[in-house]
């Protein structure tokens, strides 16, 4: 979410100290009314879908952020983006590297949803920005929480669809937490997911639009900030794609670490494309034969004199090992691109990998019984939507 320099201010309204009273305040012109057991400290950023702001907790003495999703469910689209982001912080949110839920409440009348995260000091992107230096053991350190992370999403067969710099939260302490789940969504069915199947297979990148699907219709390619966005999501918009798009994207936040500015900043749809195509090169036949769109089959054959650059040269003090997974992050093919399970096999990451599994047992909290995503292809009435919110919000706060 990105961040505003717009200052706030606080418009006291706090009667009582009991839980039950409402205090008011405005963050970025944005007012939030919520228990007063809150009280605001400063404002974090804002965004599409919501304003965040810092605030102590009195009851827990803890700091705490403070999302205001709104509109809450004025539409259909808004409404399964807000149901998506509260179920999958509720069931996922017990990762280290995910973001977690302390709080849930509605403003039902004002169509608000107001829900209290862990207080994160600062985002990846703002330092990627920033004059801190940042060596490879910083690198190292941000990618392993990073596939940590990415792996349990897709070990519960969800995929995040948004990894960029500024969804990643850091603390002083370099903890990495992935936040903002509005635009995720289940892996379908068809497509082989779990970590701890052997031989795992890997699905086709993108199957045609008149594919049979078990479960759901085609994703859309309006997903992904542009410049993480994988080329296939770009090249057939309307196909079904697995987890490798997010694998992607971790390749590209990966480099943007590295290299301290984004690899593909693409300025448009076409723009982005060529940017990818002038690093990786032209893919091999084989790997375009899935595509099966004949515009997109006709730009790719236009690519034949592209070559590959090697990473090598565009990150001259990045080891060997770092470079090689960057290039298994950045596969053309999905079907070849590294998986978060043997990325962090991968030779770059055994130390930290070791050290990990030594101090912690490596134990990561087993996988769950699949997010619902059933609302997703349900042609669910607003007024049905809204409900489902409610029930979610109710059953949190009677389970803490």
């Amino acid at each position: 979410m990105a961040a505003s320099a717009s200052t706030s201010s606080a418009l006291a309204s706090r009667g009582s100290n009991s839980h039950n009273q409402i205090t008011s305040f405005k963050v970025y012109g944005s007012v939030f009314k919520v228990s007063s057991r809150y009280q605001f400290l400063n404002p974090l950023g804002k965004g599409s879908y919501g304003v965040v702001c810092a605030a102590k907790d009195h009851e827990t003495g803890q700091s705490v952020a403070i999302k205001k999703v709104t509109p809450m469910a004025k539409r259909a689209v808004d409404a399964k983006h807000t149901l998506r982001e509260v179920l999958l912080l509720q069931f996922l949110g017990k990762h280290p590297n995910i973001i977690s839920i302390h709080n849930l409440s509605t403003n039902l009348k004002d169509d608000e949803l107001y829900i209290v995260m862990d207080l994160m000091d600062t985002d990846m992107h703002r330092v990627i920005q920033s004059s801190q230096p940042l060596s490879d053991a910083h690198a190292k350190y941000f990618l392993h929480q990073l596939l940590r992370g990415v792996k349990y999403l897709h070990d519960n067969g969800v995929l995040h669809r948004d990894l960029k710099p500024g969804n990643l939260l850091l603390s002083k302490t370099c903890q990495l937490k992935i936040a903002d789940f509005g635009l995720a969504r289940k892996i379908p069915r068809c497509v082989a997911t779990s970590s701890n199947l052997p031989e795992r297979p890997r699905s086709a990148p993108a199957m045609s639009s008149n594919a049979r699907v078990s479960d759901r219709p085609p994703m859309t390619e309006h997903v992904v900030t542009r410049w993480y966005r994988a080329p296939e999501l770009m090249l057939q918009p309307d196909g079904l794609y697995d987890q490798s798009v997010d694998m992607w994207s971790v390749g590209c936040i990966f480099a943007e670490i590295l290299g301290r500015k984004a690899l593909f900043p693409g300025k448009n749809f076409l723009h982005q494309l060529t940017l990818i195509f002038d690093v990786i090169g032209a893919p091999p036949p084989e790997a375009t034969t899935r595509i099966q769109s004949s515009q997109a089959q006709r730009f790719l054959r236009s690519l034949d004199r592209k070559s590959k650059v090697p990473f090598r040269t565009l990150f001259p003090n990045a080891s060997e090992a770092a470079v090689d997974l960057l290039d298994r992050l950045l596969e053309f093919d999905p079907a070849k691109r590294i998986s978060a399970q043997d990325a962090l096999a991968h030779p770059y990451m055994q130390d930290i990998e070791r050290k990990y599994r030594n101090r912690s047992g490596g134990i990561d909290p087993p996988p769950l019984m699949r997010v619902d995503f059933s609302f997703d292809s349900k042609n669910l009435s607003n007024m049905d939507l809204r409900a489902l919110i409610v029930k979610e919000v109710d059953n949190h706060r009677k389970s803490i």
